[in-house]
């Protein structure tokens, strides 16, 4: 897929613009049609595309913040989401420790996650902040247990410490001109932001 496709979804012809990621069950990419932006997943396998679907509403029973379905076609496997521009975590992340609000608006998530048992992809390349909300933006979740909470799984990769650098340069940031926080630092700014936001 590249862009100038053009994929039809309930009769509706979208014009690809380009691709945001590929993974071996999807590929995501930003569209057009009549005008507005959309966010397409087009999914390989129909068990996948089923899988998202249901763990969507599950998502969204829950409360918790996602962007909304515009359109799906069942039959070919796809699904168009509102586009968010804002830019997702990981990459505010990339220019500079994050501020407050997005530890004040990741908490609040996180409080509707506890309160439903849902386990999300801590990480934050899989979230964006919108206004004072946060939003998720994968549709992949797990049932919540004592490991894959927030302070266990991922919390740390929020901040400039050996976690939070090493998932930057997996994903191609160039982390040479950013601060480093030490082992200690880290575990100081976990306790600091889930005493005051928890």
């Amino acid at each position: 897929m590249q862009a100038g496709d053009v994929l039809v979804i309930k009769n509706k012809k979208f014009v690809v613009q380009s691709i945001r990621a590929s993974h071996p069950d999807h590929c995501s990419v930003v569209a057009t049609w009549s005008g507005r932006t959309y966010l397409v997943r087009v999914f390989m396998d129909p068990e996948e595309f089923a899988k998202a679907m249901a763990d969507y509403k599950q998502l969204k029973h829950a409360g918790i913040n996602m962007a909304k379905i515009c359109f799906h076609d069942d039959p070919a496997h796809i699904i168009a989401f509102d586009y968010f521009p804002e830019e997702d975590c990981l990459s505010v992340l990339a220019k500079g420790p994050m501020d407050d609000r997005y530890f004040e608006a990741l908490f609040a998530l996180y409080r509707f996650a506890r309160f439903s048992k849902v386990g999300l992809d801590w990480q934050p390349q899989n979230f964006m902040l919108r206004g004072n909300q946060m939003f998720y933006l994968p549709t992949k979740w797990q049932k919540l247990t004592d490991e894959n909470v927030l302070e266990k799984a991922g919390l740390r990769t929020w901040f400039l410490g050996q976690e939070g650098l090493a998932l930057l340069k997996r994903k191609g940031f160039d982390t040479s001109s950013l601060p480093s926080l030490s082992e200690l630092e880290v575990n100081k700014e976990v306790v600091l932001k889930t005493v005051r936001y928890w």
